[in-house]
Formats: structure tokens, C-alpha cells, sequence
């Protein structure tokens, strides 16, 4: 999909239960994009941290999980995202959970991978990965 990006778990939980304002409104700006994809591990980990920090109720996990499908195009964890986050590990000295999100982002042909919690510009393959909270999109 030209010009799509993907969105790091985050990005998610900045729009949806942050208290600061500002990553709430810039993260919620990111997520309104019809260009925007995502993938199962990132509704899992939102999911989690919803029900464990956030006290969400499961009728509300539900209500998300419906949305996310609705709004998103998501990316599955299939053997090739899997082995080619082994690379991306190895090569890029990447966190694990990490070079899964951005292995799902290369799969999926995003040009960007937002996240907050990995290098800024950092490049791997087509993908450029950036905080979007460092600069204004």
C-alpha cells in the first residue's frame, strides 16, 4: 500500500489513555489516517495494558478489538514475519518484541514505523522508523 505506515502499540495507548495532551492529540491525529496498519501483537498489547493499567472492562476490550478490525488494515504474525524478525534482530540490534513490530511493518510495505520506544530515524530495509512525538508530523 503506497505510502502507508505502522503504528507501535504507543502510539495506541498515547490516544487512548494518555494524560498528556499533547501525545494524545498527535497520536490520535496518526491513528485517524486511513493509512494507517497494524498488527495482531499491537491489539494484544494494547489489549493487555487496557485491562491491567487501565481497568478497562472486557465489553471495552471488545468494543476495541471490533474498532481496531473496522478501522485498520492488520497484520497477521505468520512464519515469514517471524523469521525475518530473526534477521532484523540480529542485524539492527533490535529488541525481540520490537523486531517483530517492525518486521510486520516491512511485510506489510510501510515506509514508516512510528514508535516511541525504538531509535528515532532509524532505517531497516525501505522502513524508517520515527518518533513522532520528537517532531511535528
Amino acid at each position: 500500500m503506497k505510502d502507508s505506515f505502522f503504528c507501535d502499540s504507543n502510539i495506541l495507548l498515547y490516544a487512548f489513555g494518555s494524560q498528556d495532551l499533547k501525545k494524545k492529540e498527535i497520536a490520535s491525529k496518526i491513528l485517524l489516517d486511513k493509512k494507517c496498519i497494524i498488527s495482531v501483537q499491537v491489539i494484544n498489547e494494547v489489549s493487555n495494558i487496557m485491562i491491567k493499567k487501565l481497568k478497562f472492562s472486557n465489553s471495552q476490550i471488545e468494543n476495541f478489538i471490533h474498532s481496531c478490525y473496522k478501522r485498520y488494515r492488520i497484520v497477521a504474525l505468520d512464519e515469514i514475519v517471524f523469521t525475518k524478525a530473526c534477521n532484523i534482530r540480529k542485524n539492527h540490534n533490535i529488541f525481540y518484541y520490537d523486531s517483530l513490530i517492525v518486521s510486520s511493518a516491512v511485510n506489510a510495505s510501510c515506509s514508516i514505523l512510528y514508535s516511541e520506544d525504538m531509535h528515532h530515524n532509524q532505517k531497516v530495509e525501505l522502513l524508517t522508523i520515527k518518533n513522532p512525538f520528537k517532531e511535528e508530523i
